[in-house]
Parts: structure tokens; C-alpha cells; sequence
């Protein structure tokens, strides 16, 4: 446990996010997206790794057997008062391996991360569905738990929060947070069966950490036609995406009611993208699409189309609707990234519209 503890305070004192411990390798370390061994500790070997698990389970049988049935285990660790680790250990060629995110419970720099215009656009809306969707390791819990800190700063609400695991611990201030952790063993078995008893928990927000599959979505969208403002988010790259991927959570027969449904209920989709800037500081591009007339009759139509949702966000004259690439561009234009952070991060066909919009000064 010595040389464990030594791998995680190095990794904090380095800024790291991710720590991976794999056998025959350095530990590695993420920072700023990009691994980084410590070759100031030996390769971990089996033992190490071994030795490493039975501590962590504890002689918990319960642990035990869920790691052996599963061959994989999520487990929790409290380093202080203001970081936390969320252990994923799994097996590769019979031999623990660990994939550990370091949860630093502080104040999140919403104007650091470029996160302003998300935030302020989410708090604008009142009721029904918001969506934040990215890839993962994308920032989405970062969005949510930044806009639950705003929200505690000046609104007196209920805020009920679906998380697996917690990464944030929010101390309620002008608003009521209530955080419940999805686990067989924890206070709900499920996102489904959190999001049932939200119907009867009186929120005015509530948000829901991960989004799976179909009753999960088919209980999202009852809560929010209840009233209520609900966020959830998706492992989706793009608006259009998003909502062919909720589409595809139903059968042919299903899917015109479902589009009626989601085109009354779902207000934004905010999708995301983690880059580096010049300063070699994370910070967050945004594809916001808000759900107006001309959307909504998109989603209903009985052919749906992502090119024609990606086209309409990106031809839209409604300011509050922003493409990747006019993010991107306005984020070249004002000396914050490069072209190689964008190339990194788009398609060819979107770079070409990128340089357009640099060439216009936009």
C-alpha cells in the first residue's frame, strides 16, 4: 500500500487526472490528455498488482466474489478531505490491472475551462430536457457538477443528482443538493430505478449521470414532461448523433411517437470536446443546438436526418446556437488554440470550414 500511495500523491502533485497501473510498466500518469510515465518507480509486476487488490477489497467476500463473477470491480478511495480516487480494476492475461481517476473536490474555474456559455445557456432553461453528450473523458461531469455549483450559488432549488460513481461532493448552499451513488450495493441498484423515484421526490432539477438504454430514456422523458428541468447525458460526438442514437433505442413501429415525445420535451443538446490550449491547459469546445421550431420539425419528420440537423446548427441564425466549427474558429481567432489542436480534434471536412471561418475573421 506504501508504494501505491506514493504512485497517487506524485500523480496529484503532477496534475494528473488518470493514473494506469499495468504489469511490466512505469505507472503512467494522464496530463493534459497525454500519458506520462513515472520511471522514478520500478515496472509494476504481478505481486505488486496483486498485492494491491487483496488490500483493496479488504477481505470484503462481497468484493470478492463480485470482482471474480464480473472480472472487473469499481471501488471508491478517500485520500483527504478534498481528493478522492474512483479504482476500476479489471484483469489482462490473468493479472489485475487499475485505471484510477483522481476526483480533486474543489471549485471548478468555469471560465478556465471555457465553460460560460455552456453554463449560462443551461441555466436558461426552465423545464424539460437538457442533453450533454461528448466521448468519453470528454468533460461531461465536469459541465454537470460546474452547473450544480452555479445553481447553489443563487437559486433556491432541489437538485437531485443520479451518479456513478460521486466525484463532486456539493455542501448545500442557496440550493438543496441531494447526491445519490448508482450501485448494487449503494443507495440505488440502477439509473432507471433513481430516475422512477424522482417522480415522486419533488426536484426541480435533476440530473442524470449516464443515460444506457431505453426504459432508462422512456423514464427521463415522463420526468421531464412532469415538469422540472431534467440534464442526463450520452456517450454521443454531435447533435444530430444524439438524437439518432435515442432513436435507435426503439423499434421502427415506436419511433414516430417517440420523436413527437423528444421534439416537445428536449430543450438543448450540448456536445463537447476536451482540447489542449497554447498554455497546454484543458478547456472545453462546445457544440450547443438549441431545440427551436426548425429543429423539432427536423426530429419529427418521418425520414430523420444527422446531416440536416448538423447543417441547420451550423447555417442557424439563432446566436445561442453555436457549430463545433464556429467554436473552434472563434477560439483560433482569439489566440487560444492552434491549428494543430484543432486538426487533433475535427474531420477533414470540418478543418476546411474552420479555415474558412479563420479566413473570415470570425
Amino acid at each position: 500500500m506504501e508504494k501505491f500511495l506514493e504512485i497517487v500523491w506524485e500523480a496529484v502533485n503532477q496534475g494528473a487526472t488518470d493514473i494506469h497501473l499495468v504489469e511490466n510498466l512505469h505507472p503512467l500518469y494522464r496530463i493534459n490528455k497525454e500519458l506520462k510515465p513515472n520511471t522514478n518507480v520500478e515496472p509494476m509486476n504481478k505481486f505488486d498488482l496483486e498485492s494491491l487488490m487483496e488490500t483493496l477489497v479488504d477481505e470484503s467476500l462481497e468484493l470478492v466474489e463480485l470482482f471474480e463473477q464480473n472480472k472487473r470491480l469499481d471501488l471508491p478511495y478517500q485520500l483527504n478531505d478534498e481528493t478522492r480516487l474512483r479504482i476500476n480494476a479489471s484483469l489482462a492475461s490473468g493479472v489485475p490491472t487499475f485505471s484510477i481517476r483522481i476526483i480533486r473536490n474543489k471549485q471548478i474555474d468555469i471560465d478556465k475551462l471555457n465553460l460560460r456559455t455552456i453554463i449560462n445557456e443551461i441555466k436558461s432553461k426552465r423545464s424539460g430536457l437538457v442533453l450533454i453528450t461528448g466521448k468519453v473523458n470528454s468533460g461531461k461531469t465536469t459541465t454537470l457538477n460546474a452547473f450544480v455549483q452555479e445553481i447553489n450559488k443563487s437559486l433556491n432549488k432541489k437538485v437531485v443528482m443520479l451518479e456513478e460513481p460521486i466525484e463532486y461532493r456539493h455542501t448545500s448552499n442557496k440550493a438543496v443538493i441531494v447526491q445519490k451513488e448508482v450501485n448494487a450495493s449503494s443507495d440505488i441498484p440502477t439509473y432507471y430505478d433513481g430516475v422512477i423515484n424522482l417522480l415522486r421526490e419533488d426536484s426541480d432539477i435533476a440530473i442524470i449521470g449516464e443515460i444506457r438504454d431505453r426504459k432508462t430514456m422512456d423514464a427521463v422523458i415522463d420526468l421531464a414532461e412532469a415538469g422540472g428541468l431534467v440534464i442526463g447525458t450520452l456517450h454521443t460526438r454531435s447533435s444530430g448523433e444524439t438524437i439518432e442514437r435515442i432513436l435507435s433505442m426503439y423499434d421502427p413501429n415506436e419511433q414516430r411517437a417517440i420523436k413527437y415525445a423528444l421534439s416537445n420535451v428536449l430543450k438543448l443538446v450540448v456536445s463537447q470536446k476536451l482540447v489542449k490550449s497554447k498554455q497546454a491547459e484543458l478547456l472545453l469546445v462546445p457544440e450547443i443546438m438549441v431545440v427551436n421550431s426548425t429543429i423539432a420539425a427536423l426530429i419529427r419528420q418521418e425520414k430523420f436526418s444527422v446531416s440536416e440537423i448538423q447543417d441547420t446548427i451550423h447555417h442557424s441564425h439563432d446566436s445561442s446556437t453555436i457549430s463545433f466549427e464556429r467554436s473552434f474558429a472563434k477560439l483560433y481567432n482569439s489566440n487560444v488554440i492552434d491549428m494543430e489542436a484543432i486538426r487533433n480534434n475535427v474531420e477533414e471536412s470540418s478543418l476546411n470550414i474552420i479555415e474558412g471561418l479563420i479566413g473570415g475573421g470570425y
